[in-house]
């Protein structure tokens, strides 16, 4: 009986633990299998991103938008509600810090959040002709040193979605085949977008066409276009009355026939402007903030996208009375136009600092971006002529220069070359283009390859230098004067390949 009942106690006790087991099992099993199931959630700051971000997550994930539908991005400050609201999201994706210029001081009290940034590593256009140097300091307020539109070439938005794409991948890789399937198919859709805009838009009769705000440089440049604004990168900047003025001029001799403006923004200065030039106004949206009605009707950045292109053509199919002239050289010191009364002596505690060559970043690639904007932009040389011509520019072995008050020290792998240094003077430089140039000379008191050396940095009294180009050798000053083909240029030691990118092209 004993046995018997032992058997049975025994044989209960497996079956229990069977249970167990099978129910620890399971639960393991559902839980991986929630993970991979679980929806993401993931929170946009406006309508481009919204819209990107969703056709790559597809149903795997809830995307969300943080700037109201129809609200006027630039304005745009998120609400105590609206951050908690997004601490609760998987992820969050944005355009830039110079569109959304209130994401940097929100990222840092996000917590277990990723920030993805869509425009991550592409060189942007400087916001505006007179970029300022001192607003570079702080991301704070609404600050547009660099101009962020880069959604309304449909060239570029490409680039966004790959970025975004990446990143997903990157953060949440168990979805990786899904996001790579969505973005491929959408992709396409914008490579053939773009295809449809060179194609409609490579034999415009007219190239200028003006616009309420300065949304559509990218659009412009790409494209082969020439963009005329109103207002500046923001569009609540009111224009001067000599700019309104400038611009009727300009519709009445080019025979300019429409004038472009949001629906979302205040269009007074556009109607004004199209009232006394006798010109229709039509939409050209810039995508910011698409209306819940548009979003209810069907609409998307591909629809809208195309609606923009008809509405260009209906400008660039008609031939200009006068062609517009190149504008005129901005004669500033900085581009080399001066009164030699003007020029004063510098001393060696301009150039203070730890510098780095920027060669290295000319080879690996970093500035292919600004040689390509360069193209573009003066459509005097092809890209890779550009390259040529400041990869012979550019070559040196000296990987950086360390100056103090009085010495340089010139760092080749790894040799160092020192020696205190003497100014021996300036001399001013013309050069065929009908600018000029000043060279500040020095020379050094001990031995050394490097006995002289001179400074050219578009400075021409004492200031300190934010960049330099130099000159060395140890011949003579007067050779080194000669040297036109060859100036090695340096920049802090602390920037970035990609900073110094984007400082290049902002100047």
């Amino acid at each position: 009986m004993k046995k018997k009942l032992s058997l049975i106690i025994a044989i209960a006790g497996l079956f229990l633990l069977g249970i167990v087991f099978t129910a620890c099992t399971k639960s393991k099993t559902e839980t991986k299998e929630n993970k991979e199931q679980k929806q993401l959630t993931i929170v946009t700051s406006f309508y481009p991103m919204y819209e990107f971000t969703r056709n790559i997550v597809g149903d795997v994930g809830e995307v969300t938008l943080m700037v109201p539908a129809g609200t006027e991005a630039h304005d745009y400050e998120p609400s105590a509600k609206d951050i908690a609201k997004l601490q609760d999201a998987d992820a969050f994706v944005y355009n830039s810090e110079y569109m959304e210029t209130w994401v940097p001081k929100m990222e840092k009290s996000l917590k277990n959040v990723t920030s993805i940034k869509a425009s991550e590593g592409m060189v942007l256009l400087p916001g505006n002709e007179d970029h300022d140097h001192s607003a570079e300091e702080s991301h704070e307020g609404h600050s547009h040193d660099y101009d962020p539109h880069l959604w309304l070439s449909p060239f570029r938005a490409i680039k966004e979605v790959e970025t975004i794409r990446d990143e997903l991948i990157n953060h949440f890789p168990e979805q990786k085949t899904t996001f790579t399937k969505n973005a491929a198919d959408y992709i396409e859709q914008l490579t053939e977008l773009n295809e449809q805009y060179e194609a409609k838009l490579a034999n415009a009769k007219q190239k200028n066409f003006i616009t309420q705000h300065t949304a559509f440089s990218y659009l412009a440049l790409d494209y082969n276009l020439k963009q005329i604004p109103i207002a500046g990168i923001s569009p609540d900047q009111e224009p001067q009355p000599s700019r309104i003025a400038e611009l009727k001029k300009l519709v009445e001799e080019t025979g300019i026939n429409y004038i472009y403006f949001e629906e979302n923004a205040n269009d007074r200065v556009a109607k004004t402007l199209a009232n006394e030039t006798g010109v229709e106004l039509l939409v050209l949206n810039p995508l910011e903030g698409l209306t819940n009605e548009d979003m209810k009707a069907g609409k998307t950045y591909i629809s809208v996208m195309k609606e923009n292109l008809e509405a260009l053509i209906k400008s660039t199919e008609v031939t200009p009375k006068k062609e517009l002239t190149e504008t005129a050289v901005n004669k500033t010191v900085s581009n080399g136009y001066f009164d030699d009364k003007d020029v004063k002596d510098r001393e060696l505690s301009d150039y203070v600092g730890e510098w780095q060559s920027v060669f290295p970043y000319l080879e690996d690639g970093t500035f292919d971006q600004v040689f390509d904007y360069k193209e573009k932009l003066t459509k005097k040389m092809t890209a890779e002529e550009y390259k040529a011509y400041y990869q012979k520019g550019y070559q040196t072995d000296v990987d950086r220069i360390d100056i103090s008050k009085d010495a340089m020290t010139f760092i080749v792998g790894d040799k160092k070359y020192s020696s205190k240094y003497k100014y021996a003077g300036k001399e001013i430089l013309n050069y065929k283009a009908g600018n000029r140039g000043v060279r500040y000379l020095f020379e050094a008191t001990e031995d050394t390859p490097y006995k002289y050396v001179q400074f050219s940095d578009h400075g021409i009294a004492p200031s300190k230098a934010a960049h330099f180009h130099i000159y060395f050798g140890d011949e003579s000053q007067q050779k080194l004067l000669e040297e036109m083909d060859n100036w090695p240029t340096y920049y802090p030691v602390d920037m970035t390949g990609f900073e110094i990118a984007q400082e290049m092209l902002a100047h």
